[in-house]
């Protein structure tokens, strides 16, 4: 069985922090520490899917949880599928003093033996920057793509 605690302090404000945590980000600096990232993947529910992310060099391991309970800004995630027997984790965001809080605490049991001392080793990173550039991206794709087809459609008109 294996545990992590973990604490981290941002400058950001609350809902854009839960907007961003929507997504995974596309690109992020790793370092040689393996990284662990969740992303919700519904709005903040008893219910809803959490999706978990282990990178370690090339290695990529994925799982999913369901959120069990909420209070607050604080929830409790339990495995739905993924490479354990059991997984739960905690997941807490509240403004301490202008700065984000963002505290995580996780136990899981039943991981593949190399997986162990990956997860043991691994640090919650929130990359709300590399989030930040997905969800720009999303939007000037979009808006491009909403530009062409009204250039598309307005050309009709003036053809011959």
């Amino acid at each position: 069985m294996g545990n992590m605690i973990q604490t981290s302090g941002f400058e950001i404000q609350e809902g854009e922090a839960f907007k961003l945590l929507h997504a995974f980000p596309l690109i992020f600096d790793m370092s040689a520490t393996p990284s662990l990232l969740y992303r919700l993947d519904e709005d903040l529910k008893v219910g809803s899917t959490v999706s978990y992310r282990l990178v370690s060099g090339f290695q990529i391991i994925n799982w999913k949880g369901f959120v069990s309970s909420i209070q607050g800004n604080s929830w409790t995630v339990e495995l739905k599928q993924g490479p354990f027997s059991m997984f739960h984790a905690e997941h807490s965001i509240q403004m301490t003093d202008g700065l984000l809080e963002c505290s995580d605490e996780i136990s899981f049991n039943g991981e593949p033996v190399d997986m162990t001392s990956v997860l043991e080793n691994a640090q919650i990173v929130y990359s709300f920057g590399a989030r930040k550039k997905l969800f720009q991206a999303k939007d000037a794709f979009e808006s491009r793509r909403q530009t062409e087809t009204f250039r598309a459609f307005t050309s009709g008109f003036s053809a011959g």
